[in-house]
């Protein structure tokens, strides 16, 4: 009879804040740690954001070496030699879905020659779309029979699944739905913490800000925002970038370019707490993204009573309520309008905070809190586990 919490292995590239990681540790904080635990498998070596706080939980991080293509007899061999020692996981849950058609299979093998049961293994997709280039190719092929070398089918939106265990998968009713959930009361739309934020970053009370929160890569297409208002702006018009990532100085350059440096912040990658004070400081939330799965940050500035202008290559299941409207890439102007036109909403902070609440709710009944999923995820695992 089995004794102590039941162990859940996350597969990912990273603990960074990235929107995987961030979901993942939402619902860990939720959880009752006495009953489902979990633990972490790496693709980095250095120290990760969330690190010292899965410490602190109770969880324990370990890593393989970054797939490259060249190196797939070694890494087969890391993630065969892992599991063959590490036979305490009643789940194993694969996000990065790139090489999840390695790992799994891997982690089923060593079980079976150690005479141990198990353990469930899950592929859970939470991005709809690839990289440009022989990267992308790359994963598509890996990810090719991926439907096939998994227990269960888990995704962020059936566009998401579709997209990668295919619409045969979907039809047949082998992909679960599971909800990018965040900590959604922790981005309430708040006034004063509005002021707050907009004192420390030197923003003007009556400024208009456009926000995106998001990784500087070219998925999240930051260049778009700069390229479609760069004739827009008006002087006391301010666009909000919060994040890091390879792209950064080159949509900075973009800003110098076209003369928008003195009206464009960067502030980084922030915790959570001073991501949601942004969110309040803003007065429309932009993501041209040109793929996604779910993006908990539209999730998160709904709650925040942001309207939310987004790429009409992001998912329509990200519409919760409302405040989103999704716009084709090519329709610069109509970015433009739809940007613009959530000025006069601005002046309007107590419609605001109205419209906040009822996001809240509507977000709760469909299943994006972290803190009503978790007790649903908590019930699954058990059963998961109890089942295998």
């Amino acid at each position: 009879m089995k004794t102590g919490p039941v162990r859940v292995l996350h597969v990912l590239g990273t603990l960074n804040r990235g929107g995987a990681e961030s979901r993942i540790m939402d619902l860990y904080r939720h959880l009752d740690r006495e009953k489902v635990q979990f633990d972490f498998l790496v693709h980095t070596s250095g120290k990760d954001d969330f690190a010292e706080e899965v410490k602190r939980l109770g969880g324990a991080i370990y890593t393989l070496p970054r797939f490259k293509g060249y190196n797939l007899v070694a890494y087969e061999l890391a993630a065969y030699s892992f599991f063959m020692t590490h036979t305490e996981y009643d789940v194993v849950e694969g996000h990065m879905t790139s090489t999840a058609s390695i790992y799994l299979p891997k982690a089923k093998k060593a079980y079976a020659e150690c005479g141990r049961k198990g353990p469930v293994t899950i592929a859970h997709v939470r991005s709809a779309g690839t990289e440009n280039g022989l990267k992308g190719i790359a994963t598509e092929y890996l990810r090719r029979d991926l439907k096939n070398k998994a227990d269960f089918l888990w995704s962020c939106s059936l566009h998401a699944g579709e997209a990668v265990y295919g619409e045969a998968a979907v039809r047949e009713n082998r992909v679960e739905v599971i909800p990018n959930a965040i900590e959604a009361e922790a981005f309430l739309f708040d006034p004063a913490k509005r002021m707050a934020a907009r004192e420390e970053y030197g923003i003007a009370e009556d400024a208009f800000v456009i926000g995106h929160v998001g990784r500087f890569e070219k998925v999240k297409n930051q260049a778009f925002l700069v390229e479609c208002l760069a004739d827009a702006l008006a002087e006391n018009d301010r666009l909000l970038f919060v994040g890091k990532g390879p792209e950064q100085d080159r949509v900075r350059e973009l800003c110098e370019k076209a003369g928008l440096a003195g009206k464009v912040l960067f502030t980084g990658a922030l915790p959570a707490e001073k991501v949601a004070d942004l969110y309040r400081a803003m007065d429309v939330f932009a993501l041209p993204s040109l793929y996604e799965g779910v993006p908990g940050t539209v999730v998160e500035a709904q709650v925040s009573g942001l309207p939310c202008v987004i790429s009409d290559r992001v998912t329509d299941e990200v519409c919760l309520t409302k405040l989103v409207e999704r716009i084709p890439l090519g329709e610069k102007e109509a970015w433009q309008r739809a940007i613009l036109a959530a000025k006069n909403r601005a002046k309007d902070p107590v419609n605001r905070e109205k419209e906040a609440q009822e996001a809240l709710q509507s977000i709760r009944e469909q299943g994006y809190d972290a803190a009503y999923l978790s007790k649903t995820m908590e019930e699954k695992y058990l059963e998961l586990a109890d089942g295998r």
